[in-house]
């Protein structure tokens, strides 16, 4: 997994360099203790930092040599791990709780995405579908959060990685993208990332005129 997590950090520049050519206004984090808590400071990256400057925050925040948040239970548990994170930033009802040690990374009004990856199946207790809804809850509008999984293939994985099940049903759920851990062009996976982060996705542009005789639609599967 350390590799894995390695190639996320070294090409993390793109996912920030994208979110900035957007003009997005964002707020990028990574938890990885079971605490749910930001290794910081600082608590967040934005669009005043530099690719270099984020780049270096996000290997701080992620401490894959464990020099300062122990890896310990939540580590196969990005739905715990989520949860952790969200009730250390805001309170039942979505608003920024100045008692967490996360307060300030959520904003009541900005769009939730939220980003798992593993080598191994999501190990969390309770049902993906009781997590999608659960984060829902915290945001008036359902459709502004989205879950985003980098794992192994789905449904037999890849290489030495498993299926990120319970992560990738989570990713169809809410429109989010699923990405390959087996893929080698890590940039590229990073700004489709960050693309599918700050763009509306309750729609679509198509790239060309389309068929309609051609035209698939499937929910839920």
């Amino acid at each position: 997994m350390s590799e894995d997590v390695a190639n996320v950090t070294n090409n993390f520049g793109a996912l920030i360099g994208t979110l900035t050519a957007m003009d997005a206004d964002f707020h990028v984090a990574a938890t990885v203790g079971d605490s749910g808590c930001v290794n910081g400071p600082p608590m967040f990256i934005d669009s005043s930092f530099s690719v270099s400057d984020a780049q270096s925050t996000i290997v701080s925040m992620i401490d894959i040599n464990n020099n300062v948040v122990p890896y310990a239970s939540n580590t196969e548990r990005a739905f715990v791990l989520f949860e952790l994170f969200l009730q250390e930033a805001v309170d039942i009802s979505g608003n920024p709780d100045p008692n967490g040690c996360n307060y300030g990374v959520i904003r009541r009004e900005a769009k939730l995405a939220l980003v798992g990856v593993s080598d191994e199946p999501e190990q969390s207790p309770n049902s993906y579908s009781h997590y999608v809804s659960l984060f829902q809850g915290l945001k008036g509008n359902p459709d502004n959060v989205v879950i985003h999984a980098i794992g192994g293939d789905y449904p037999s994985g890849c290489g030495n990685n498993s299926a990120y099940t319970g992560m990738y049903e989570a990713s169809v759920a809410t429109g989010g993208l699923f990405l390959s851990l087996c893929a080698t062009d890590w940039g590229a996976q990073l700004q489709a990332l960050a693309e599918g982060s700050a763009q509306d996705l309750t729609s679509f542009e198509l790239t060309q005129w389309p068929v309609p005789e051609t035209i698939t639609v499937r929910v839920d599967g």
